[in-house]
This record gives structure tokens, sequence and C-alpha cells, in this order.
């Protein structure tokens, strides 16, 4: 009896090690056809689904990761893409809808009920250290009830990080570069005129 309760609380242990740390580092394409594969098992066959928003700090990453689930989506045996191209293009005009970035449930709902879907799908991508954490998420759009949230480890590769680092590492060299005021106790001329330098210059 003694080993029977001490096998079960081993078990419990093990269990919520694992549940605790699920993820193990994935490449962002198998990520990604697996967040596909897990709508495809909640959602009821035929949905029409429409993928308008994913947060990132880099607007390529996140363009990139959308395209990538809408091609995923396409080629679903279970669930259906809404055309989206055109009226999408009137809708971004009309409601100042940005792709990539903060945006509220209520305005990407507003939108994929006017494109004809049943269901959207919102997410982000956040690089943590090493990794990027993949967050997918279905909503339905009548009643706001999110369907389902996929979440997974990305391993970081060269291609992954130039996307990322596209928007992301360069410093924005458009604006002047802006001289702090000085002190009466600063000299003023020499040592560069207090002018900040940015990085690589």
């Amino acid at each position: 009896m003694i080993k029977t309760k001490i096998y079960i609380a081993v078990f419990l242990f093990l269990s919520l090690a694992v549940s605790a740390f699920p993820q193990s580092r994935v490449s962002l394409e198998i990520g990604l056809r697996n967040s596909v594969n897990y709508f495809e098992n909640r959602l009821p066959k035929g949905t029409k689904m429409a993928v308008l928003n994913l947060s990132s700090v880099s607007p390529a990453l996140a363009e990139y990761v959308i395209e990538e689930i809408i091609g995923f989506l396409v080629n679903s045996n279970s669930l259906t893409m809404v055309e989206r191209s055109t009226d999408l293009q009137f809708l971004q005009q009309e409601m100042d809808y940005q792709f990539s970035g903060e945006v509220s449930d209520e305005t990407v709902l507003s939108i994929g009920k006017k494109l004809g879907a049943q269901t959207v799908i919102t997410g982000s991508i956040t690089l943590a250290g090493e990794v990027f954490r993949l967050r997918i998420r279905a909503i339905d759009i009548q009643s706001a009830v999110i369907q389902g949230q996929f979440n997974a480890n990305i391993t970081t590769d060269r291609y992954l990080m130039s996307l990322y680092n596209k928007d992301v590492a360069v410093p924005d060299q458009t604006q002047p570069a802006k001289t702090p005021a000085q002190s009466p106790s600063q000299p003023s001329g020499g040592g560069g005129g207090g002018r900040v330098r940015l990085p690589g210059f």
C-alpha cells in the first residue's frame, strides 16, 4: 500500500513537471503547421476562417507568420479561408487597421464579420531569450468566445532572426540625432559637440 502511494505521488509529480514544461523547441514552420492542425481538430468542419492580426515588435516577422498560416489554412481539408485581399485593403483604410501591433479584439471581430468569416485567427510572436514564443488564438465572431489557443516555443534560426532584425535591430536613421541640453558647467564645443552617437556609428 505504501509503495502504491509512493508510485502515485511520483507519477503526479512527473505529470505536473511535464505540464509545467510541455514545450520543446520546434521550427517556425512546424509550429505553424501544428497550430493549424490543432484548430482543425477543434473547430467544426467547413468553418470560415480569417487570419487578421499577429502582434509583434517586428512587422516583417508578423506579416510572414500571417501569410504562412493562411497558406496552411488554404490547403486545409476541413477549414475554409475567406477571400480577403480586396476587401481587407478597403477595411484597412476605413478602420486605420494594421496587420501587426496591438489591435483590440472588438476591431478584429468587426473586420472578420465584414469579411464573412465565422472565426478569426489572432496571436503574437515574441522573442524571449533565445526562443520565440508563438501564441495563436481562434475567436468566434458571433459569441466572441475563444475557441482555442495554441502555444509553441520556436527555435531561432538565421532566416527567422533576419526577419526579426529587419525592423528591430536597425536604428532609425531618418531622424536627426538629438543634442542633449548643456548645463552651465559643461563646456561648449569640442568633444564632438555633445552629439549622441547611434549604435554602429
